[in-house]
């Protein structure tokens, strides 16, 4: 098992200095490359990779559906349609960029208003795992038809930029902002050990769950508000991106089997692997252009997601 985790951090590492050398070896090019442009996309892609893997482990935990994670349950479109509207908001009143730090407070608006929206139609109603999964799915169009109206309004240089954040891209590099977004990944990560425990407990099954002394509706509440938070750092980073909380989960499982302990370190590992990897390959497919990162995940992504349905 342990062999398992060091060959994920190793192929972790070889990809990360693949994606700040991009095949490069001229260091004078590179001395300059790697601390101003390089290096702050890699820990963007890196803490998305982190966020996304995390929502969805800890949604699939919760709604015991192995195909559910933050983008099915509308709180990624939220988040987007939040951070989305502020973007425009600023852009036409043209502030300053004192108010990039905006930005968290109106993404963690537009999740928190999905999640209250899921939370009235399902999980107040203590819901079927299926049921909250449709009703995801119906806040996301909801928020995806406020995304379009937004995009028709905006002119063609704002279009675009709506375009890549929809797409999921790293938009935002600057030093700042970035350790604002790595900060709050850090408080998550500080907040998920004391659920580990409970989320063993509520894989046993809520009846088993319920027996064992655990408050499971309570418990599942507070793992959804921290899925929410982990969307929400996620979006700050790569906007609309997805199928990353939908797959590093299952390759974890895959690698480790079912205990938390383990799942939980390997399946952030595999979502920083996809990430990372995607991002090489978004950098060099079109060079010396790029695809938006979101693109590629896509390529990645949905063939493993069809993948994961004829198995369910």
């Amino acid at each position: 098992m342990k062999k398992r985790f060091v060959i994920l951090i190793f192929v972790l590492f070889f990809l990360a200095v693949i994606d700040l050398t991009q095949f490069s070896s001229d260091r004078q090019i590179l001395s300059i490359l790697i601390p101003s442009f390089r290096l702050p996309r890699l820990l963007v892609v890196l803490a998305a990779g982190a966020a996304l893997s995390m929502a969805g482990f800890i949604i699939q935990a919760v709604t015991d559906n192995p195909l559910a994670d933050s983008a099915t349950l509308g709180i990624s479109s939220g988040a987007s349609a939040g951070a989305l509207g502020f973007l425009l908001f600023s852009t036409q009143l043209k502030l300053s960029t004192f108010w990039i730090f905006s930005y968290p407070i109106f993404a963690l608006l537009g999740g928190i208003l999905a999640f209250v929206l899921l939370y009235a139609f399902a999980l107040r109603k203590n819901a079927s795992s299926l049921r909250v999964l449709l009703t995801g799915v119906a806040i996301t169009a909801f928020f995806q038809a406020l995304i379009s109206l937004a995009q028709l309004s905006v002119n063609s240089f704002d279009f675009q930029n709506v375009v890549v954040w929809l797409s999921g891209d790293v938009w935002q590099t600057d030093l700042t902002y970035l350790w604002l977004c790595l900060l709050l990944l850090m408080i998550a990560f500080i907040i998920l050990p004391f659920f580990q425990k409970k989320i063993e407990i509520l894989s046993l099954g809520e009846e088993m769950a319920m027996s064992l002394g655990l408050q499971v509706n309570k418990t599942k509440l507070q793992l959804y508000g921290l899925a929410l938070f982990f969307s929400v750092i996620a979006v700050l980073l790569v906007g609309g991106l997805a199928f990353i909380g939908l797959i590093a989960p299952h390759i974890a499982r895959e690698l480790v089997g079912f205990k938390s302990r383990r799942r939980i370190p390997a399946t952030l590992l595999s979502g920083m692997i996809i990430l990372v990897f995607s991002d090489i390959l978004s950098q060099i497919m079109l060079a010396p252009s790029s695809l938006p990162l979101g693109i590629v995940v896509a390529f990645i992504g949905a063939p493993y997601y069809i993948y994961l349905i004829q198995k369910v």
